[in-house]
């Protein structure tokens, strides 16, 4: 007699499930809002949308082999698959928080799909969706009502719900993730700044002042994520991020002077909007002229005078970014008339916004140079170029080993800094991600014992000479 097959416990089939969700769930979601931005820009016939649908209706399917429906339910600022909370990377926030936001604006709770769905189906309910009432109290209702008239059978809704208590862990990692939405908020924010200043539109940067606030609070509760996020280099929105970045690291440096959340919030509007005068593109070594180099000071504060919502931080703003290539001895460009003392706020964007370009390929259009010797590099002119005491405060934030850095360590393995380290040799002994051969990662707060001997950083290494991929190991943990 041939034995009974073995049956999934219920124990196996939630745990099935859930890893389902969270490879499914993010698919999902994509999926969803790209069929709503392609369905505003184009025919609801048109291939593009019936493609997005089909790809869609494929995801969704999937959910079916293991259950009669599938929920896709905003709670709180968070996205979940039936109870599974949706993880996203950095390239996903766009979508997430535009599905985010349009759920919200609908008093969208919950988006039930059953088995009865179709291509077409979900090409009616996004037109639906997006031709729905926003913003009103009866939002939900209309859109409820709108889907239960025109012949859907395998979609439903449930109204939005008040978001759930937090208990203590949920808070940390809420922490970490409010972190991630805050600082791609802003490189979206600035995004949107450039294409208006490209078609010769006044931006408003209300919506721009708001994110740099949501940074603010992120700073404060979540330091190391902001750490990582600003050593990931990306071509495709090299500019937007450096912006984000000097902003970030400024902000760490306004953190550690003391500064009140009123000139925190001054600081990170003028070290966000320090380059604006520059073309802002990547570029080639040697391919942008000297001459409109230094002239990108003076633009930016023209540009700045066509903004509209600036109100108080105009002034902090304009100066900034005619100042941030003076140098504290005189030197640098524009060339003063009188030599006088450079703002505390250009001061600090003198450090961050050269350190972060230097250690990214193509903002001065040339290679980049690996974080801690661009450290070095700016250490050997404090006093001159830099501010001393805040070079000091900068060094202190970043470790002398700088997140993102690729290190060897003493018994030989390589390793990528993740965070800087705590305690009083918090500059030479930061976390690591020890690689090994197979690709994989320890995670070690150094000094590390291993074998009675304590780890420590022997060397640096440079990464494409390795093909290793650093960016990978900084959330990995």
């Amino acid at each position: 007699m041939s034995a009974e097959p073995v049956r999934p416990t219920g124990a196996s089939l939630e745990d099935e499930f859930q890893r389902k969700a969270l490879a499914s769930g993010r698919v999902m979601v994509n999926q969803l809002a790209i069929l709503a931005k392609v369905a505003q820009m184009h025919d609801l016939k048109n291939e593009a949308v019936v493609n997005s649908a089909q790809a869609l209706l494929n995801t969704v399917s999937s959910f079916f082999e293991d259950k009669k429906s599938v929920s896709l339910n905003l709670i709180g600022e968070y996205l979940f698959i039936e109870d599974v909370r949706i993880k996203y990377n950095v390239e996903d926030f766009a979508n997430f928080d535009f599905l985010a936001g349009e759920f919200k604006k609908r008093k969208l709770g919950s988006l039930v799909f059953n088995p009865l769905i179709d291509a077409d189906q979900l090409i009616l309910f996004v037109n639906i969706f997006l031709t729905a009432q926003t913003d009103t109290d009866d939002a939900h209702n209309d859109l409820a009502l709108r889907i239960g008239t025109s012949g859907i059978s395998g979609i439903s809704t449930e109204e939005l719900k008040p978001p759930r208590a937090e208990d203590e862990s949920e808070k940390i990692t809420d922490a970490a993730s409010a972190a991630t939405r805050a600082y791609v908020r802003v490189v979206l924010r600035v995004k949107e700044l450039f294409e208006g200043i490209a078609v010769g539109e006044p931006a408003d940067i209300r919506k721009l002042k708001r994110a740099v606030q949501s940074l603010i609070d992120s700073v404060y509760k979540s330091e190391d994520v902001l750490l990582r996020l600003s050593a990931i280099r990306r071509k495709e929105d090299l500019f937007p991020r450096h912006f984000a970045n000097v902003c970030v690291l400024s902000l760490l440096i306004g953190k550690r002077i003391g500064l009140s959340k009123y000139h925190m919030a001054r600081l990170g509007m003028a070290a966000l909007l320090h380059d604006i005068g520059r073309d802002n593109r990547p570029r080639e070594p040697g391919e942008e002229a000297f001459e409109s180099l230094v002239d990108h000071p003076r633009a930016g504060v023209q540009t700045i005078l066509k903004l509209k919502g600036l109100n108080e931080v105009a002034v902090s703003a304009m100066i900034v970014s005619y100042e941030h290539h003076r140098n504290v001895d005189g030197t640098g460009y524009p060339k003063a008339i009188e030599t006088k003392d450079l703002s505390v706020y250009s001061r600090i964007v003198r450090i961050t916004d050269n350190y972060d370009a230097v250690t990214s390929s193509g903002i001065y259009g040339s290679e980049a140079v690996p974080p801690e010797r661009a450290l070095k590099l700016m250490s050997g002119r404090a006093g001159s170029y830099y501010d001393r005491e805040l070079l000091d405060k900068f060094v202190s934030a970043m470790g002398l080993y700088p997140v993102g850095s690729f290190v060897m360590l003493s018994d030989g393995r390589p390793a990528v800094v993740v965070s800087p380290g705590k305690g009083k040799d918090r500059l030479s002994r930061p976390r690591v991600a020890a690689i090994d051969h197979d690709g994989g990662a320890e995670f070690l707060d150094l000094p590390g014992n291993d074998g009675g001997d304590k780890l420590s950083i022997a060397g640096t290494l440079d990464p494409q000479r390795y093909g290793v991929n650093i960016y990978r190991y900084l959330f990995l943990n």
